[in-house]
């Protein structure tokens, strides 16, 4: 197989599965169907895609990277995740951003970030909100800066499991829906390493928003984490060339099947 081949392959199968061997090569997104994280025929919200300005960002707002066809490594985490994103970030206000990369977790402008992505969906959370929960954003944004700060490594299995035990965790939801609901406690996560998607729901613990029962941060990829209902869709960076591309494909907009 060529290396053009390879790249071809890698890829996620966003399309409605209508046989065993799209079912066998895309499990992950087989079970995201058949427990209703996927769906399909509607448009989400009528008024996207909304292209927006940096002063349109509050702090605190999670950016969702979509990944580039050209970039093999987002490939792969799209192609393992089944799903159109291959990074989340914080926006902490001011131009900045803060995210778990390969290097650790760092602060790096939002403009270097929208530079590396074909476009990046900008969702925030209800507890954001004057009525929500008090000091949110400033707990979810302090708590990113300390990790920043203390210098925290790239936890490179976490994003590799990441995949798997969100696939086992819809299995036993498939095959076990309706048994009791059984509490377990998942405390904060200390400070020994993060991937990208596992800081933002960290923080967010952090904040008070995302209670520490039965969220297990090592379980979400940013596909995931999209598909959680923890955030709604504000609006898009990037270019509005992109926007029938986006309507066609960005899971805040398809439900993830067209």
């Amino acid at each position: 197989m060529s290396k053009r081949q390879k790249v071809n392959f890698m890829k996620p199968y966003n399309k409605v599965i209508s046989s065993k061997w799209q079912a066998f090569k895309s499990p992950l997104f087989f079970l995201k169907c058949l427990t209703g994280q996927r769906f399909q025929g509607i448009l989400l919200d009528d008024e996207q895609p909304r292209f927006l300005e940096v002063f349109d960002l509050a702090p605190a707002d999670v950016l969702f990277c979509s990944a580039s066809k050209q970039e093999i490594f987002h490939r792969v985490i799209s192609f393992f995740s089944s799903g159109n994103y291959a990074h989340v970030a914080i926006y902490t206000g001011d131009g900045k951003v803060i995210e778990a990369m390969q290097k650790g977790v760092v602060q790096d402008t939002l403009d270097n970030v929208i530079s590396r992505y074909p476009y990046i969906a900008v969702c925030r959370s209800p507890g954001a909100k004057p009525t929500g929960i008090p000091n949110l954003s400033k707990d979810v944004v302090d708590y990113c800066k300390e990790v920043a700060e203390n210098k925290i490594p790239f936890s490179n299995w976490g994003a590799i499991k990441s995949p798997t035990l969100e696939f086992f965790q819809n299995l036993k939801y498939l095959i076990k829906p309706h048994l009791p609901f059984k509490k377990t406690k998942q405390k904060t996560k200390p400070y020994s390493g993060f991937f990208c998607s596992e800081l933002v729901i960290e923080a967010y613990k952090h904040g008070g928003y995302l209670g520490n029962d039965n969220i297990n941060s090592s379980n979400y990829s940013p596909s995931a984490l999209a598909e959680s209902n923890f955030f709604y869709l504000i609006g898009y960076l990037g270019n509005p060339i992109l926007a029938e591309h986006i309507l066609k494909n960005d899971y805040f907009l398809t439900g993830g099947v067209y």
